[in-house]
C-alpha cells in the first residue's frame, strides 16, 4: 500500500510517498506511472525508501486510486506506525498480554 503527504512540511509544493512494506518495486513502479524522474526515489536511508514529488508527478499521484493521501505528513507517519504495530501484534508467536 502507498501513502502520501499532501504535501511535505518543510518544502512547499512537494509531497512524499512511501510503501508501507517499503517495497522498492512497488516505488519504482508508482515512479514510472506519474512520470515522476528517477532522482525522485530517495534510497539513502534503506529503512525510509520514499518518493518525492513536485509538479505534475505530484499532481497525478495526488488523483491516483493507488495512493492513500493524508493531510499532514505526522498524520502519514502515525498511520504507518500504527499499520506496523498491529502487524507485530498480528504474528505469529508474538506475544500478546490478557489484562
Amino acid at each position: 500500500m502507498l501513502l502520501m503527504d499532501l504535501q511535505n512540511l518543510h518544502a512547499s509544493g512537494w509531497s512524499h510517498v512511501i510503501s508501507t512494506t517499503n517495497d522498492l518495486v512497488e516505488l519504482e513502479a508508482f515512479r514510472i506511472k506519474v512520470g515522476a524522474p528517477p532522482r525522485a526515489l530517495h534510497l539513502k536511508n534503506p529503512r525510509r525508501p520514499h518518493l518525492d514529488l513536485k509538479l505534475e508527478p505530484r499532481e497525478r499521484a495526488l488523483h491516483s486510486p493507488d495512493v492513500l493521501v493524508f493531510p499532514r505528513t505526522v498524520e502519514m507517519l502515525r498511520f504507518l506506525r500504527a499499520l506496523r504495530q498491529a502487524a507485530v501484534q498480528r504474528a505469529p508467536g508474538s506475544a500478546t498480554h490478557v489484562l
